[in-house]
């Protein structure tokens, strides 16, 4: 990893409190749909009684703090997300798109191991 894609903080653990934490410190407006998606989240998985819907809560809020933790990386995939919007062909959208599925399994990786 080169030196300025060092990490604002270690990757947290996946749960709630964490997870809430760090939503905060990288983006306060994420934090308000954190917040809303967990409520919705809890719900769900008490009148499913299953943990599948905290589970996939916290596997996705984990992806998102593990893509934005690294500040080269996210601004690489808000780059990206430009590209695919403003393709001025297919081939164009599918190498952008390409990159970000490559982001996102990092991404991804990182946020299983957390």
């Amino acid at each position: 990893m080169k030196e300025q894609d060092e990490a604002l903080f270690p990757m947290p653990a996946r749960s709630a409190e964490p997870l809430r934490a760090a939503v905060q410190r990288l983006d306060p407006a994420e934090a308000v749909r954190f917040e809303q998606e967990f409520h919705a989240a809890w719900e769900t998985a008490l009148l499913e009684d299953s943990t599948v819907p905290m589970k996939t809560f916290l596997y996705r809020w984990g992806v998102f703090v593990a893509l934005h933790r690294i500040p080269s990386r996210s601004a690489r995939l808000r780059e990206l997300e430009r590209e695919v919007g403003s393709a001025s062909s297919l081939e164009e959208a599918r190498i952008a798109g390409k990159e970000i599925e490559e982001l996102l399994e990092v991404a991804a990786r990182e946020a299983a191991s957390a």
